[in-house]
């Protein structure tokens, strides 16, 4: 029977739409099931809300120092989150510390149970919520920039366990159950962990507590994660510089820093004072590499000019600055100045240049631009593959200028306002006591209160201190201290009789007659000064904030000097022959007795004269003070 048209096209109809339906749900469903996954872990990377998040372990006699003091510099400048985990019932002075308080968990030594209850808490709270997991000690300094570098070049996905590898001290080396494969991440230098590291991990970790086989904490810590989660801890040369482990000397970055450099954890730091600063010093790097960006953005701009060897066009051969000779990144040989003999190199040249391998170079400085430096660099190649092990060495010169930063205005009365602030500063009308140590040298003590006598009329309100000794010429210098008690200057002696000379000893019995806010000013008996030089001393020197120690002009002698030498008898000539300023004497210093006794005063073990003053300017510039040292 045939079929009608309009029938027809009915049927075809309805077989193409259900045709057509099934298609798109089939196509529809097949995406959904593809896309679930991507989707999902799309969700759960937008909702991670850090980098790393850092487990600080700390006991209740350390929280308010070691833990508080990590709060305060590296923890700070981490990407991510820092915890500090302690025992159940411990508690703190310091309000803003974020302390994690462990239930049925005590200070105990070692601490397995607390280690292991952290890495617990951890995986229970913030699993998903960051890619990597810290485990630490209190005495770990951690540089955060560096970390987040290393870790960004990793994936959080696959099962990592990053740290100093060990396998036990010389003592403990086969004892402690770890397989012929097995290691462990040294738990000081601080094991780094990924997220599926400690996903995987943590359903175990009960397990493995009740079944330790050693004391050691990151002994067993290791064991679990190579039995649970299949991977063991980073093996490689390299992690010993990256996870830096230094248990040498109780000293410990106490002196040279360069270790810190390439170091991304720092272990062991427990005294406070250490922390801060290797924490400044990791500041001063981080500062380092700033200016460092900013001036490699600078020159890629199109409208600067690109850096040249040739900074200056000389006119004549007196617009050329001769270059100082640096020799094996030691010593610096003047190249132009008759007064100025081969010394040290500074510190802060000395620090830059120590992280390359030099073995001379050349310095000179442009003063409108800055520093040039001709470094000859030896580079050390190894070779480890057989059987051409070698070493090669190749040398280079390398061309380097530091720039001066741009011209910045000071007041210099702003300046000494800020650094007076807090300070009991009596300003330019304070007492000076001068200490002066005496054992004979009559003739020159008479000069020296002759002239004391002319300037200080002028000078203000000063006293002197005598610390005399017997001598052979004792009657005569009795009889010039009589002298000055006649005119303006307040004296007091202090008798020593037939002791030993000592100028450490001297200078602090003077010290012992002044008040204990009193302004003191060592001098010696061979001394001259102007009266500008007392009100400098005056002005140089601050309470709790600033030392002053004055640069001598030594051997002026105008009476040999020639008529031309007379007709220039100006400030700004000088040489050889009219005497020279003594940059390597601290003899003279000023200070307030209150920061005397602060620093521990003079040595009075030394006898006689000398190293007395060098040891006080050592232990003055290893405190928080502005040394000053300006010519007199």
């Amino acid at each position: 029977m045939p079929v009608s048209r309009p029938v027809f096209l009915t049927l075809l109809g309805t077989i193409l739409g259900l045709s057509l339906t099934y298609c798109v749900s089939s196509v529809a469903r097949l995406q959904k099931q593809s896309s679930a996954p991507e989707c999902e872990q799309l969700t759960e990377s937008r909702q991670r809300t850090g980098l790393i998040l850092m487990g600080i372990m700390t006991a209740a006699k350390y929280v308010d120092t070691r833990a508080y003091n990590v709060w305060k510099t590296w923890a700070k400048h981490v990407p991510g989150k820092v915890l500090f985990f302690v025992a159940e019932h411990t508690e703190s002075i310091h309000a803003d510390l974020p302390l994690i308080r462990l239930k049925g968990v005590d200070d105990t030594y070692p601490p397995q149970k607390k280690s292991f209850a952290m890495v617990k808490w951890m995986a229970e709270n913030y699993l998903d919520e960051f890619d990597w997991f810290l485990r630490a000690d209190d005495d770990l300094y951690v540089r955060g920039n560096e970390l987040e570098k290393f870790l960004r070049s990793l994936d959080s996905s696959r099962a990592h366990a990053i740290g100093q590898a060990g396998l036990g001290n010389s003592a403990e080396y086969g004892l402690l159950a770890l397989g012929s494969t097995d290691n462990y991440c040294m738990g000081g230098p601080g094991v780094v962990m990924s997220r599926e590291t400690l996903r995987l991990l943590s359903p175990h970790l009960e397990s493995c507590l009740q079944h330790l086989l050693t004391t050691h904490e990151d002994v067993e810590l290791g064991r679990c994660i190579r039995r649970h989660v299949g991977v063991a801890c980073t093996w490689n040369y390299e992690m010993q510089k990256l996870f830096h482990n230094n248990q040498t000397t109780s000293r410990a970055y106490t002196g040279d820093l360069s270790e810190v450099r390439a170091a991304i954890t720092v272990h062991p730091i427990k005294d406070p004072a250490v922390m801060r600063r290797v924490h400044v010093h990791d500041r001063a790097f981080r500062l380092q590499a700033l200016r460092a960006r900013r001036v490699s953005l600078r020159t890629e701009r199109s409208d600067v000019q690109q850096p040249t060897l040739v900074r200056i066009m000389p006119n004549s051969s007196r617009d050329l600055t001769p270059w100082d000779y640096i020799n094996n990144n030691k010593i610096l040989f003047c190249a132009d100045r008759v007064n100025c003999p081969r010394h040290t190199v500074d510190l802060s040249i000395r620090t830059e240049m120590g992280d390359i391998v030099t073995q001379y170079g050349y310095m000179r400085v442009e003063p409108r631009y800055g520093v040039d430096y001709v470094l000859d660099m030896i580079l050390w190649f190894k070779k480890f593959r057989p059987p051409h092990r070698t070493t090669l060495s190749v040398r280079r010169h390398a061309y380097v200028q530091q720039v001066f930063a741009p011209l910045q205005a000071l007041s210099e009365k702003n300046l000494r306002s800020n650094l007076r602030r807090g300070s009991n500063f009596t300003g330019e009308n304070a007492h000076l006591h001068m200490i002066l140590p005496l054992k004979g040298r009559a003739a020159i003590f008479a000069r020296f209160a002759g002239h004391l006598k002319n300037i200080c009329a002028r000078a203000g309100d000063i006293s002197l201190v005598v610390v005399l000794y017997s001598s052979d010429d004792e009657r005569e210098n009795r009889a010039t201290i009589e002298e000055l008690r006649q005119s303006f200057v307040r004296v007091e002696v202090i008798e020593m009789d037939d002791a030993p000379f000592s100028r450490g000893i001297a200078l602090m019995k003077g010290a012992e007659r002044v008040p204990a806010d009193g302004l003191m000013f060592f001098t010696d008996v061979d001394m001259l000064f102007t009266c500008d030089a007392l009100h400098r001393v005056r002005l140089n020197t601050i309470l709790n904030a600033q030392v002053y120690f004055p640069i001598v002009f030594s051997e002026f002698s105008p009476e040999s000097w020639s008529e031309n030498d007379r007709l220039l008898a100006d400030a700004f000539h000088y040489g050889r022959r009219r005497g020279y300023f003594r940059h390597f004497g601290y003899g003279l210093a000023a200070l307030y007795k209150a920061d005397l006794v602060a620093i521990g005063g003079f040595d009075t073990k030394i006898e006689g004269w000398g190293l007395e003053d060098v040891d006080l300017f050592e232990k003055v510039s290893g405190r928080h003070f502005i040394w000053l040292s300006v010519h007199c």
